[in-house]
């Protein structure tokens, strides 16, 4: 009976993350695209890549920025945008994980939002389960 219900368990909490994922994932990806992304087995790629696909980097200097697009973080465009600790996560800005790592100037900043690569997340998703 334990194992019965040990698997029921398992089962439900697959279903209840399984749900959040593609609620996650239904901000930037159609049913069809989050269809095809179980298919290929990758959403534990594209689980890894809600909390770590996005970081912040300085606008170098000297650096052409100019075909950068620019995308705005804080709700309020009038107010400079907070630093956060909080992961910035991809789905909320309604962008999508390439085969290329992408680059956006950051509204009112000096900052540069990074969008990482699909090879790039593969590559520290196997480096982190080591």
């Amino acid at each position: 009976m334990k194992l019965f219900y040990t698997f029921l368990f398992a089962f439900l909490s697959l279903t209840s993350w399984s749900q959040t994922i593609d609620s996650q994932l239904s901000k930037s990806y159609s049913k069809e695209e989050i269809t095809q992304i179980k298919e290929s087995n990758s959403l534990p790629l594209f689980e890894f890549a809600l909390t770590h696909a996005c970081y912040l980097i300085d606008t170098p200097q000297g650096k052409d920025v100019s075909n950068f697009q620019t995308i705005q973080l804080s709700k309020n465009t009038n107010i400079p945008m907070e630093i956060s600790k909080e992961p910035i996560v991809f789905t909320d800005l309604g962008l999508k994980i390439l085969d290329k790592t992408q680059y956006f100037l950051v509204a009112n900043t000096n900052k540069i939002l990074v969008v990482k690569s699909r090879n790039i997340l593969s590559l520290e998703m196997q480096n982190q389960k080591k």
